[in-house]
């Protein structure tokens, strides 16, 4: 592997003398960069000569792991060997190395292959190990071990011709108490070799549970590998990295188990290679890689979520690739991952509908219960909406969905399809359409008389008294005593429409009621069960008209309806206004600049008002039902383009003192052709005379610039016959 290390610069300008600094050969110097360097003394040999072995041979190696009948570690790969030469240059010496030149092999540092030192070497001694090496039809065996000065020395024990495969045999002894340890940092070194060597005994690793994986990464289950954490691989050797090291997102966790792979020569490691030295090349590398993960694992999400067919569906893909994010995480991506544009809310949306989940295998039910119900809850459920709520159950057995598995949507008609456009237009199964007969419907003890009010075609109401079942729930007024008339007896039942309003008269009660059906709020067939004040509660279920309207009808309402032109015509202008409007634009054709833009911006106006519309809008409607319910709606404050026009008028008029008198002849004026024709011909005689007022006053400003030129043209002659004279 490429080192990366980079030319200095030699400052030697002025020097006296120069003496080059050199490693001391000893004893303390070879302990220090071989035993004193390692942290780990066992996972140390195991790596680095696993590591030179797999550099060699590329997977084509054996391991044998320490056992009691056979306490030693040894290392077989298959590679080129080494010859004589080589083993005296580059093996018995520490920093030399054939794998600087390339970034095709792991090592480099020049020191792995003396990494059994680190174990051997003890406080109470040290050992030796011993390494053949086979090449070229010969069989060289060395024994490496430290001389009586504590240096270390590689001998030459036995030359011989041999037809065994190329390659290095590496082994050393090891202490009987800790070939265990040997063996369990053995399963967690080799597990990141790809491919694996041969092991003898065998390691069995339990299979990884992948999560994900996309380019240059694979996301394992917590606990089904044997690391915790982000680990980065280089070649085949996987290390741990401090995510405080570099920029992120903070989208990647300390605690994700994934493995990210990184060219060979991309990191920079210490020199013991047990962990990642952080020069910015490194930073760089790791800063890309989980970025690209980041990207990677967001988009693999949002494809899941796109092959998704109803917005149910799509919510269970997105939890389904992020349930082990961590609820932060996954609250985040809610804001980047979208299904057709729409949040993927962790709860069915209740946009305007209430909602129930009915569980698998149920039969009977008390009532309709709102409740909040996750959308993970409604997989594979059959979803049932319903806008007239009554004898439901019934309508569940005519419909042969009682044991299903059921979301339960309710809502008002008028809101169906604002409904399933947020769950994204799933399959539905209408109630409604299931009638039960009324032969069918029983009378149950919950049943009562009552007056109710429903709801016709077109919006009216019709007063009837019915048996009303109780226990479904509905719409209700209360009966409030008002003042009594005789002429207008109908005026004298006053209701209370919304919780803590005063009472209403019928009329005000009928309006609200035909605003509401015209905005498809209430549909016809809806009955309103009036409530007297000697009633009991009416229980459960039962929401008063108004509180139920109240938050649909502030949602009709548009502020920007309510602009300076809103509702407003041509009357709601001053009359001699509206003269100047409709009179021909070539009269002005004369006047000042000033009039003319008055006059243009006053065509303008007046074509808005005659192209408006007086009629009440949706939010107009809205607005007037509200009131009638006691509810104020703070309308924007805004301007009246009318109210500006005419306070231009009254600006000109100071400035033409003849303007007003002319299109304001008295208080008496009334517009006939005959006087609009008079008032066009004094405005053109006024600007006719303005015009020429205009133009004799430019043409004086003319005369008195060409004399003054003339004067300087006079003196500028007069100075030269001066300077002539003077000459």
């Amino acid at each position: 592997m490429k080192l990366g290390m980079k030319e200095h610069v030699d400052v030697a300008a002025g020097v006296q003398d120069e003496i080059a600094i050199a490693f001391e050969a000893n004893a303390v110097a070879f302990y220090a960069q071989i035993s004193g360097l390692a942290k780990d003394k066992i996972g140390y040999p195991i790596r680095e000569l696993a590591t030179n072995a797999w550099d060699a041979s590329r997977g084509h190696f054996k391991i044998f792991l320490p056992t009691p009948l056979n306490p030693q570690f040894r290392v077989r790969d298959f590679g080129p060997g080494m010859s004589a030469e080589t083993m005296k240059n580059v093996y018995a010496r520490l920093y030399a190395s054939t794998k600087r030149e390339s970034n095709n092999e792991v090592g480099g540092w020049g020191l792995g292959s003396k990494s059994p030192y680190a174990y051997l070497i003890s406080d109470t001694g040290s050992g030796s190990y011993t390494v053949t090496s086979y090449h070229g039809g010969m069989a060289r065996t060395y024994v490496l071990s430290l001389s009586a000065s504590g240096s270390p020395t590689m001998r030459l024990l036995v030359e011989a011709p041999s037809d065994e495969p190329t390659g290095l045999d590496v082994s050393f002894p090891v202490r009987r108490e800790d070939i265990h340890e040997f063996h369990n940092r053995a399963r967690t070194i080799l597990w990141s070799f790809n491919p694996r060597p041969e092991i003898e005994p065998a390691i069995n690793w339990k299979e990884p549970v992948v999560l994900g994986q996309g380019e240059n990464w694979i996301r394992y289950k917590a606990g089904t590998v044997p690391f915790e954490g982000p680990r980065v691989r280089m070649g085949c050797v996987m290390y741990p990295f401090d995510l405080r090291q570099i920029k992120t997102t903070g989208f990647l966790d300390h605690s994700d188990c994934v493995l990210f792979d990184a060219p060979i020569g991309s990191l920079k490691v210490t020199l013991s290679r047990e962990e990642l030295a952080y020069d910015d090349n490194t930073k760089a590398t790791l800063s890309r890689l989980v970025n690209e993960y980041e990207q990677n694992f967001i988009s693999q999400v949002q494809a899941a979520v796109d092959t998704a067919t109803d917005l149910i569906g799509a919510v269970e893909q997105f939890e389904e690739q992020t349930n082990s994010l961590g609820v932060t995480r996954v609250e985040s991506l809610r804001g980047i991952v979208k299904w057709q544009g729409r949040f993927l809310s962790p709860t069915v949306p209740q946009m305007n509908c209430k909602t129930m989940m009915l569980a698998k295998n149920w039969a009977v039910f008390d009532k309709f219960e709102n409740a909040t119900v996750r959308t993970t809850w409604a997989k594979d459920a059959k979803i049932v909406i319903e806008h007239n709520p009554s004898y439901s159950l019934a309508r569940f057995n005519m419909a042969q969905l009682v044991g299903e598995k059921i979301l339960w949507l309710r809502c008002k008609r008028a809101f169906r399809e604002e409904v399933l456009e947020a769950l994204g237009n799933p399959e539905v199964i209408e109630l409604d359409t299931f009638k039960v007969p009324a032969s069918k419907r029983t009378k149950s003890k919950t049943v009562r008389r009552r007056k109710v009010f429903a709801v016709t075609e077109g919006g009216g109401i019709v007063a009837s008294n019915e048996d009303v079942e109780m226990a479904d729930g509905g719409l209700y007024v209360e009966r409030v005593s008002g003042g009594y008339s005789r002429r207008y007896r109908s005026s004298s039942e006053y209701f209370r429409v919304a919780t803590g309003k005063g009472g209403i008269q019928l009329a005000s009660f009928r309006d609200i009621v035909e605003t509401a059906y015209e905005l498809g709020l209430v549909e016809a067939g809806t009955t309103i069960v009036v409530k007297n004040a000697d009633h009991a509660d009416l229980g459960e279920g039962w929401t008063m008209l108004g509180d139920d309207l109240i938050p649909d009808l502030q949602a009709k309402i548009d502020m920007r309806v309510f602009h300076g032109l809103h509702q407003k015509s041509m009357s709601d202008m001053e009359s001699y206004i509206r003269s100047l409007a409709t009179m021909d634009a070539e009269i002005f054709q004369r006047a000042p600049e000033d009039l003319l833009v008055f006059k243009t911006d006053l065509n303008t106006l007046a074509a808005t008002l005659r192209a408006n519309s007086t009629d009440d809008t949706p939010s107009d409607k809205a607005h007037a039902a509200l009131t009638r319910l006691g509810v104020n709606v703070d309308l924007p404050a805004v301007r009246c383009p009318i109210a500006e026009i005419e306070q231009r008028y009254e600006q000109l008029c100071r400035k033409y003192a003849l303007l007003k008198l002319i299109v304001q002849p008295s208080p008496y004026y009334s517009s006939t052709r005959d006087e609009e024709r008079k008032m066009a011909a004094h405005l053109q005689a006024y600007f006719d005379l303005l015009h020429a007022e205009q133009q004799l006053t430019q043409q004086r400003a003319a005369e008195a610039r060409a004399q003054m030129a003339f004067n300087d043209n006079q003196n500028d002659v007069d100075e030269d016959v001066d300077l002539d004279e003077a000459a």
